[in-house]
């Protein structure tokens, strides 16, 4: 393209010279001379052929530069609507980074940082017034805090945690600031690569020193709570022990007082000191009881509850007071009721001994009656306890408020029961505690019925076929007292016998007669053909003679159970059921309380009794020996572990605090010299003025087998020793001689 441009130019210049030396050959000689006129014409041709051609071309230049410059235009419009874009874009960059450093800088928590090598590569001006650092002195240089001496913080900066892949870790370090010392909660973030490389943290510092303040004055508060609350205890354990001590002397020395001969007028005054301090004691109890609970001292312990058992313990141990007054006393449980369930048995005896005790107190004739259920509550099985009397009732304004503090149904200064008002508030507690609910229907002047229920985690349903143990009998029941009837007639009803009376015309296979409460007085006599049962309380022991010498055939000691009365329906009868399975495969029958006998051909138990206080070894040691036991006495800890291991004995009888070694620790060492030695294990019951729940437990966790609070009642004590030591009792021996 080059050359071309070169020959043309060159054939430019010839020819625009050939022109000019035509033309001035022209002026001079008016004629051309040089060359052919056809020459000159052709080079004019081709000159101006060639000068359209370059015109042409600066054309087509001039079309393209136009072109050009009009894409230029476009280009520069566009970018010039880039650069607009990109200024506002960038002014809203701008806006959001100050925003956010505004929103940074705010910010009471200290955010900063840091480089893998700890470097800091950022810090709002928060971190920058806590530490007291200019940027310039602070960015591109290693941070890391002044620690406490007494520090015991992860060392800042480790980024220990984060390292091994954890997105975030969390520490509190007490540092030196600007401000002094100063407790700040760290919490590192990891910033990482898009190969998981860490290459940055940032971490975000929160001031805490007045929570860490507030959590130490709480933790000194707590500790407080705490000694408070164990000092408490302490002096409930102190005070319970101290007040029952005496007492234990007082109510003993009453008992036995009694048991001796005495005028008329003696025995009123020495019965008024023994229910004058039973009342005491109660009292005592309640507000102990009320103490534990408002003081957050109440646990519940689970445990495997044989549920006839405990209930059939309470109606005997509530029985003498009620035959006392004159009123009957019984329990009535029905065939479904499970053999066992898990509860705390403790507590359910004490709900049971307090709703009991009341319809007792409140009743002045008639009796009391416990019926036990099973029962369904919200796809939950559930047992139900209702507490019947024919007492005084509870009116209706008072039903709602009857199971509060202090309250009691009469509230009048003209009342007739004495009480504390704490013994429906406390068992109210306690079943709630358990997962239950109490409750009272009532009419005032016909009667009462508290009832109560509680979860039946059942262990050991109940045995199939006792519902039939008694099919084909029938029985008549001779009694005035409604109570009794209606509860006796619910057991037998309960075990599938039949009841009829002497007037129905039907055949009568055995007859329950009751002889009353106080002096031996039937109804009536035994008929000739018919088996007789005499229904006694234990006082009534001594008359048994002029009982069998009226016709009757054997008797039942009441409260009557249930195992008990079937077994002696069937025995009295000549019959024993043969489906379903006996009685005693059942429910065992109560025992009564017989002296042990050894094989020397002596009778009594061998009892050690570890006792420091002489007032209460005197009572105790009286109460045993009128048992028939022998007593060997200790003063000591020291005294009972030495004798232990120097003689055989069947029990040991210990007090809890006693000078120098205490019962509880005797009662250790004594257990590991007998799994050292291999002697056989001897039971140890507790005998103590602590009734509190710490002093059962720890009496449990030594090994002891047994817990008889102060003042020792005989009635308490003669069940202890059954539990201990059963045997077939006075009871079974007489109705085999009957036989």
């Amino acid at each position: 393209m080059a050359a071309v441009r070169i020959i043309r130019l060159v054939f430019g210049v010839i020819a625009l010279g050939i022109a000019v030396a035509a033309l001035g050959d022209i002026m001079q000689h008016s004629r051309l001379t040089i060359i052919e006129p056809f020459t000159l014409v052709a080079l004019i041709s081709v000159g101006i052929a060639m000068v359209l051609h370059g015109f042409l071309a600066i054309r087509e230049k001039a079309d393209a530069l136009h072109k050009k410059t009009e894409e230029f235009a476009a280009a520069s419009a566009k970018l010039e609507n880039s650069l607009k874009n990109a200024s506002a874009m960038n002014a809203r960059l701008h806006e959001s980074e100050q925003r956010y450093r505004g929103l940074v800088d705010s910010q009471g928590d200290a955010i900063f940082r840091r480089a893998a090598d700890s470097r800091l590569t950022y810090a709002n001006d928060a971190f920058f017034k806590l530490f007291g650092l200019a940027p310039k002195d602070a960015i591109g240089f290693p941070f890391a805090p002044e620690l406490h001496p007494d520090s015991r913080a992860p060392v800042f900066g480790s980024f220990a945690g984060l390292e091994s892949g954890k997105g975030r870790v969390r520490y509190d370090q007490h540092v030196r600031t600007a401000y002094g010392w100063r407790w700040i909660s760290w919490e590192d973030y990891a910033i990482r690569d898009a190969f998981g490389r860490l290459v940055e943290v940032q971490s975000v510092g929160r001031d805490i020193t007045e929570r860490k303040a507030l959590e130490d004055a709480l933790t000194e508060a707590r500790d407080r709570a705490e000694a408070g609350s164990r000092a408490k205890s302490g002096f409930l354990a102190t005070m319970s022990h101290e007040i029952r001590t005496p007492m234990n002397g007082v109510l003993g020395m009453a008992r036995l007082l009694l048991e001796t001969e005495m005028k008329p007028e003696q025995r009123t005054y020495t019965e008024a000191i023994r229910q004058s301090g039973e009342a005491l004691l109660s009292l005592i109890g309640d507000i102990l009881d009320f103490s534990k609970i408002e003081s957050g001292m109440m646990t519940l312990e689970e445990e495997e509850v044989d549920v006839r058992s405990l209930v059939e313990g309470v109606v005997e141990l509530l029985g003498t007071r009620a035959h006392s007054k004159g009123i009957e006393i019984l329990s009535v449980i029905a065939a479904p009721v499970p053999r066992s369930i898990r509860t705390d048995g403790m507590r359910l005896r004490q709900v049971l001994t307090n709703l009991v005790g009341n319809a007792i107190k409140f009743t002045e004739k008639g009796g009391v009656c416990i019926d036990v259920k099973l029962i369904q509550v919200n796809e939950r099985k559930s047992l139900r306890f209702d507490v019947r009397d024919t007492g005084v009732g509870v009116p209706d304004e008072k039903r709602e408020e009857i199971f509060s503090e202090f309250v009691q149904a009469d509230s009048s200064h003209a009342r007739r029961f004495g009480g504390s008002g704490l013994g429906l508030a406390i068992s109210k507690r306690l079943i709630d505690a358990m997962g239950g609910e109490i409750g009272v229907d009532a009419a005032e002047g016909t009667g009462s019925s508290f009832w109560c229920t509680v979860p039946a985690y059942i262990i050991k349903p109940a045995l199939p076929g006792f519902e039939h143990s008694l099919a084909d009998l029938t029985i008549a029941i001779v009694t005035r007292n409604a109570v009794l009837r209606e509860g006796l007639t619910a057991q037998i009803r309960a075990a599938g016998g039949e009841i009829s009376d002497l007037e129905s015309g039907k055949t009568i296979d055995v007859m329950l007669i009751d002889a009353g409460t106080n002096e031996p007085a039937p109804p009536s006599g035994p008929h000739k053909h018919i088996p007789a049962i005499v229904l006694i309380t234990p006082q009534m022991r001594p008359k048994l003679d002029k009982l069998k010498e009226g016709g009757f055939s054997t008797y039942l000691v009441k409260p009557v159970r249930h195992a008990s009365l079937v077994e002696r329906l069937h025995d009295s009868f000549g019959t024993i059921s043969t489906e379903p399975p006996p009685v005693e495969a059942v429910y065992a029958a109560a025992a009564e309380l017989q002296p042990k006998a050894h094989p020397d051909g002596r009778t009594g138990l061998k009892i050690l009794l570890a006792e420091d206080n002489p007032i209460n070894a005197l009572l105790t040691r009286e109460l045993l020996r009128r048992r028939g036991h022998i007593v060997s006495e200790v003063v000591s800890g020291e005294e009972a572990v030495l004798a232990m291991q120097q003689n055989a004995f069947d029990l040991l009888l210990t007090d809890i605090h006693m000078p120098g070694l205490d019962g509880v620790e005797a009662t250790k060492l004594i257990r590991a010299e007998e799994r050292q030695s291999g002697r056989p294990r001897t039971p140890i019951v507790a005998l103590t003025a602590d009734v509190l729940e710490t002093g059962k437990r720890a009496c449990k966790d030594a090994g002891m087998d047994g817990f008889l609070p102060k003042p020792v009642d005989p009635d308490e004590l003669d069940a202890m020793l059954a539990s201990l030591f059963p045997s077939e009792g006075e009871e079974s021996e007489l109705r085999h001689a009957a036989a």
